[in-house]
């Protein structure tokens, strides 16, 4: 008996079947754009590889914000409502904006459980990263080449706090948090960083997951 293997692009389902390479081969009529990008190749397999399950989790720490499995997110500052974390469009860094819903470089995939995930980021196609050390860089870079390993890559949701907004803490190091703060208690304006957790005020060091189109 020979094998078929439904196939389908974005607007015609058909049947596809190659005489020569039967039930090993499903031709796809798909143009550049409708390919998974190498980027995001890598990141699932890497995600096979650390036990995480390659799919995608919208996970807020609020439960009344959950969004549905795979859409994307903001992550809206615990301290300052209405900004978000935007990766650059041209660098590496990470920082914080304005709420800008047209923005593709503020919109992120969460991949993982809220005590372990990978914060994908679509339009850069890259992972956000923690760099390591005290007030330690947060960076955008491709899955897998982490300098401090697996664990670099991955981020976890404190507890949820008095005001309704959670730490989003390095899995290397949960001692770091993002900072969304200047040096004058005012929204930053630099590229983002981390921060240790201290006595005093923390909003800063909170955030929100909220879905998006």
């Amino acid at each position: 008996m020979r094998t078929f293997k439904v196939c389908h692009d974005m607007t015609a389902p058909f049947l596809s079947f190659n005489p020569r390479t039967a039930g090993k081969e499903c031709l796809l009529r798909m143009t550049r754009s409708q390919w998974v990008s190498r980027g995001r190749r890598r990141l699932l397999g890497s995600l096979a590889t650390t036990g995480i399950a390659a799919v995608f989790l919208a996970v807020a720490p609020v439960a009344s914000a959950t969004p549905h499995a795979q859409s994307k997110v903001m992550i809206e500052s615990g301290a300052f409502h209405g900004y978000v974390l935007c990766a650059s469009p041209t660098d590496e860094s990470v920082w914080l904006k304005h709420i800008d819903t047209s923005d593709p470089y503020c919109k992120w995939k969460v991949l993982g459980p809220s005590s372990q995930f990978t914060l994908y980021n679509p339009a850069k196609d890259q992972i956000m990263a923690y760099a390591g050390g005290n007030e330690g860089a947060v960076v955008m870079e491709d899955s897998g080449t982490s300098p401090l390993g697996p664990n670099g890559e991955l981020w976890s949701w404190g507890g949820q706090e008095d005001w309704g907004a959670s730490a989003l803490q390095s899995f290397w190091d949960s001692g770091q948090n993002v900072d969304a703060k200047d040096g004058f208690d005012n929204p930053r304006t630099d590229a983002v960083r981390t921060r240790g957790w201290r006595h005093g005020f923390q909003r800063e060091l909170t955030w929100n997951a909220i879905p998006v189109s």
